[in-house]
């Protein structure tokens, strides 16, 4: 009787450890998600960034460079901020626990959708303005 308590308890055990994996890895899973849709903004906001970049250095015709100036910190901004994530992102959470490794990661995806939107506000903005600009 006692093994066969025993053998119940260590497959619940097995068991649990099993789920607690397969949550980690749908909410990681999750979070690469987010970034991997980041990421293809990321090229947009560049190359928005060396336009922006462009007209300020070498374009005599605008008028107010001190517009242009703000749409290109608003592209660095964006663009520091997805790679400060990404350089202290980790996905290998090593040594802590179920509960941690939750936590961490959804912690981390509200961090990533904040980026993605901060991206697509940089992208957007700065859009509109280099299509007024570069029509004139």
């Amino acid at each position: 009787m006692k093994k066969y308590i025993f053998a119940i308890l260590s497959a619940v055990a097995l068991l649990g450890c099993a789920d607690a994996k397969k949550q980690e890895k749908l909410l990681l899973d999750s979070v690469i998600a987010v970034h991997d849709k980041v990421m293809g903004s990321t090229e947009h906001l560049m190359k928005n960034k060396m336009i922006l970049d462009s007209l300020i250095k070498h374009d005599s015709t605008i008028v107010n460079k001190d517009s242009a100036k703000v749409y290109l910190k608003l592209v660095d901004d964006a663009d520091n901020a997805m790679s400060d994530w990404m350089h202290k992102f980790d996905a290998e959470n090593k040594g802590k626990s179920h509960q941690e490794v939750m936590d961490y990661l959804a912690d981390q995806k509200k961090k990533i959708i904040v980026i993605d939107s901060q991206i697509n506000i940089a992208v957007n903005s700065s859009n509109k303005y280099l299509t007024t600009t570069t029509k004139k």
